[in-house]
């Protein structure tokens, strides 16, 4: 189905939100997740900033995802379609904000013209992670009925030591 996931981000608050809907994806689906960054202009500290926020983004997958930052030269479109073509995307993800922010009709414009350019689908994502939302509830049971409480360590489900 979706083996390579592409996720662009930038300075957006939903940034974050994409790249774990992604890393959950790729949990249920399997897959690659590809975090990329396109840099507004090529300089030491812009790559090595835009490589530090890769990393921290990172440190959310289970496995680690490609990390790509793009030199300034090209607007984000073209950067970003010409990307999913070479690294041969089959979903991209974008996460716009939860609060209604003016930037998210930039991203769903961007969202809009990606799909089309690359036709590569797009999927946009809302910037707040529900915790456990990709967890199905058995694991959530058994992980409350497995759960240490108050120093005892019982596994019954009646609770109890």
């Amino acid at each position: 189905m979706f083996r390579q996931i592409l996720v662009p981000v930038g300075d957006q608050p939903g940034g974050e939100a994409a790249a774990h809907h992604a890393f959950d994806l790729t949990r249920l689906l399997g897959g690659q997740v590809t975090l990329l960054r396109v840099l507004m202009e090529d300089s030491a500290d812009q790559r090595a900033a835009a490589e530090r926020h890769l990393e921290a983004l990172a440190l959310g997958a289970r496995r680690s995802p490609v990390q790509v930052v793009l030199p300034a030269g090209r607007d984000v479109l073209s950067a970003v379609a010409g990307f999913a073509a070479e690294s041969r995307a089959d979903l991209i993800v974008l996460g716009v904000s939860a609060d209604g922010s003016p930037a998210n009709d930039g991203l769903g414009l961007l969202a809009t013209r990606l799909a089309a350019v690359s036709g590569v689908p797009v999927h946009l994502t809302v910037g707040q992670r529900r915790a456990h939302a990709m967890v199905p509830a058995r694991w959530q049971q058994l992980a409350s009925v497995t759960a240490p409480t108050g120093g005892c360590e019982s596994t019954r489900p009646e609770g109890g030591c």
